[in-house]
This record gives structure tokens, C-alpha cells and sequence, in this order.
């Protein structure tokens, strides 16, 4: 039977390292790489984008250029249904755009098949829509609005960029997310500056903006537990 390649699109490096087991790194101009071999023997590439529409679109093109058997946006993303939990795992069948000038994607015979077959731990996971905005929804009133206004479950910032070029170039799409915060959970803004635009994690900032408001730490502290429930998740999916 022909091994299949596996390419992967992780906005963080946390992600990244959550998702991809015993990976080998490798260097890019840009971007870092992770690189291995499943357990079934399948191999995959996974590139660390960072954060955005932009990088998204740079990481899938350099992806789908080397043709694989499916490309996956894989990572965390914020709960806009009431009944996901932080830990939750959902599968798109479809990621509404609130993005101007991408077009909402929507999941095809060929994409879920191929989905199925190389993902196995798919099956396990509930499936709905999702949605990719392009700035950070922060409060749980923001959240409620857009799930009533569009019905997704979940909502991140990479994932429509990633699906579109796929479907540009004829490669299988999946769509994964791990939910770091319920539709309850409101983020305080500081927050935003604990990762880069690279996707690597930042400490100063933070460590800055406790010192200018120390009672952040108290919204900071249970925001760490579920995030780490969402990495924990994402450890699942290739295993």
C-alpha cells in the first residue's frame, strides 16, 4: 500500500508540538518545520505559520506545492456554542468566512473520505461549522452573537485561508481545532500579546502586564488550565 504525506498548518508553536509526535525539525526561511512518521507509517510535514490570514495562505501554498495526500489546519480555537467545553475537539464540515474576499468553504465527498481514512480519530470527534474571523473575539457577549449570528460551533483565524488554497489546487482539506475557551470565558486583551505574530509564545509581555495589573493574573491562572486541556486534545488527533 502507497504511504500517504500528511501536511499540517499550526499557527503556534505550542500547537505544533502538541500535535506532531517525536517530530524531527527542520529549517525553513521563514517558518518553522516540523517533520515524521505516524504510527501507520504515513508521514507529515507541519508548518509553524503564525498568526493570521496572511501566514495561513504563505504555509498552505508552500504545502500544497509538494502535493500531499490531504492538507489539515490543525490547532486551538475559541468556543462560541454553549455546550463545548475547553478540551473539546471539532471537526469542520463547513468554515463560514468573516473574512472580506474569501468566499466560506464547504467539505466535499473527496475532503471527508480522505479525512476518515488518514485521521482516524475523526470519527471520535463531533463535526459542525466552524468560523475564521480576522481580529480575536474576547468577550462571551461577542461570542454569543456570532454563534446566533452564524451558527458555527467554534472560531479561529487561520483555517478558511488554508481550506481556500486547498481547494485551489485540488488537495483534501480537514479542519481540526481543540476549543482553549469556552463561550463563557471572556479573554483579556493583554492576553494577546503572549504570542507573537511568528506563533511563538512570549513571557515579557505578560509578566509586563501583571505588573500593571496584578488581579490579570487571577483571569490568567484558569485561562492556563484550559489552554493546556486544548494542547492535551490536540495531542490525540495523530496519535
Amino acid at each position: 500500500m502507497k504511504l500517504k504525506k500528511i501536511a499540517i498548518v499550526a499557527a503556534m508553536e505550542q500547537e505544533a508540538q502538541a500535535i506532531c509526535p517525536a517530530p524531527q525539525h527542520e529549517s525553513g526561511k521563514k517558518v518553522q518545520i516540523l517533520t515524521g512518521s505516524l504510527k501507520n507509517n504515513n508521514s507529515f510535514k507541519c508548518i509553524i505559520s503564525g498568526i493570521g490570514i496572511k501566514r495561513a495562505t504563505e504555509a498552505a501554498e508552500h504545502l500544497c506545492a509538494e502535493k500531499p495526500d490531504l492538507i489539515l489546519s490543525i490547532g486551538v480555537s475559541g468556543g462560541l456554542s454553549v455546550g463545548l467545553e475547553a478540551g473539546s475537539l471539532v471537526a469542520a464540515t463547513s468554515i463560514h468566512s468573516d473574512v472580506a474576499g474569501i468566499d466560506s468553504w464547504f467539505e466535499n465527498d473527496d475532503d471527508a473520505q480522505m479525512r476518515s481514512d488518514l485521521i482516524p480519530a475523526c470519527g471520535n470527534i463531533q463535526c459542525g461549522k466552524l468560523i475564521t474571523a480576522s481580529e480575536p473575539v474576547l468577550t462571551p457577549e461577542e461570542k454569543l452573537f456570532m454563534h446566533e449570528r452564524t451558527g458555527a460551533l467554534a472560531i479561529d483565524m487561520e483555517s478558511i485561508a488554508i481550506a481556500q488554497v486547498a481547494k485551489k489546487t485540488g488537495i483534501p482539506f480537514g479542519c481540526i481545532r481543540a476549543v482553549s475557551d469556552d463561550s463563557k470565558r471572556g479573554i483579556p486583551p493583554e492576553s494577546l500579546a503572549g504570542v507573537d505574530e511568528t506563533g511563538k509564545t512570549q513571557l515579557a509581555p505578560i509578566l509586563k502586564a501583571i505588573m500593571k495589573r496584578p488581579s490579570l493574573i487571577f483571569e490568567l491562572i484558569p485561562m492556563g488550565r484550559d489552554y493546556s486541556k486544548a494542547l492535551k486534545a490536540l495531542g490525540k488527533i495523530l496519535a
